[in-house]
């Protein structure tokens, strides 16, 4: 099934299985961070967390002495214009997913915010075979019809179509789609990205009284400059994870961000579930499932052939002069 891509295998470390989770909890209470915020207009929330986030990551490229290789990067790829392009669309489109979610809090909506991010592995697949032509086997087949058929629950529970949720869950889709030709690094590719819509951000910034935070409570400006290593750090631990966790542990782990959204929008936030959106929910974890199943499946038979491959390429030993 090579919708699901594998990678190639890593010696799997505490330390990795610790920052990948660090990462994954960090995503999942976002919606507490973003819900204190309520007061400021999502807008300005998003133009203050871009600009932040700009520049916690270059002063990290500066700590690093990576930043002369981060400016040689985008050179060589501002000599490529398509992919520089692409570069900045991607930048676009993960700035409208960052809009979209905090505006989805910010109106009491977490639940649908944390069913899209359960459909992203489903949709990323579905992706796949339809634009990158990939093809996939029987599980993934039943993974995306639970998955639609969770949506459908969904819709008909609370009312009408999650549409802000599901243009949120295709801009990532999306973002991550060109993440694959983009020649960026995990922490180059941030850093760019906030820079190229910097900009706009300040523009916005500019046009509003009091740069958006005229007659805010200390504790909202604390939050709103905060914002970048809020956004910064997870991004780090989960580029360091990545490269020290197998590919399998970090498909399982990343589940529980929209866990604890689902778990932060009801203990925290206290948004109403009825049964039905609960319901809507089991079955998307139940297209989870099946998803993870053929993962581990393919995981698996990838890893065998692998092995074969490796015996029948080793030289046979001589045998003895008869």
């Amino acid at each position: 099934m090579s919708a699901m891509p594998t990678a190639t295998p890593v010696t799997q470390t505490p330390r990795g299985l610790l920052a990948i989770t660090i990462s994954s909890v960090a995503w999942g209470l976002f919606p507490i961070y973003w819900d204190a915020l309520r007061s400021v207009p999502p807008n300005t929330v998003l133009a203050y967390r871009i600009i932040t986030t700009m520049i916690t990551m270059f002063v990290l490229l500066v700590l690093l002495r990576k930043h002369r290789h981060f400016i040689a990067s985008c050179a060589k790829l501002w000599k490529n214009k398509k992919l520089f392009l692409l570069a900045v669309i991607a930048a676009l489109l993960i700035s409208a997913n960052w809009l979209l979610y905090i505006i989805l809090v910010g109106a009491g909506k977490t639940l649908e915010a944390s069913a899209s991010y359960f459909l992203m592995p489903v949709m990323n697949m579905l992706i796949a075979i339809l634009v990158l032509h990939e093809r996939t086997n029987i599980f993934g087949w039943v993974s995306i019809a639970l998955a639609s058929i969770g949506v459908s629950i969904f819709i008909f529970g609370s009312g009408g179509v999650p549409w802000l949720g599901l243009i949120m869950a295709l801009t990532f889709c999306g973002y991550g789609l060109l993440k694959r030709v983009v020649p960026l690094d995990s922490l180059q590719s941030i850093t760019f990205e906030t820079a190229v819509v910097t900009p706009l951000a300040f523009l916005w910034l500019i046009w509003q009284p009091g740069f958006g935070i005229v007659h805010q409570q200390s504790t909202i400006i604390a939050l709103l400059m905060g914002a970048g290593v809020v956004t910064a750090v997870p991004l780090i631990t989960f580029a360091y994870g990545v490269q020290h966790s197998q590919y399998l542990t970090v498909g399982f782990v990343q589940y529980i961000n929209p866990t604890l959204q689902f778990l932060s929008a009801i203990f925290f936030l206290h948004e109403a579930i009825n049964h039905t959106v609960l319901l809507a929910f089991c079955v998307i974890w139940l297209s989870l499932a099946v998803y993870s199943f053929a993962l581990v499946a393919l995981h698996r038979k990838t890893a065998i052939l692998h092995s074969a491959t490796a015996s029948q390429t080793q030289p046979q030993a001589p045998t003895a002069p008869v």
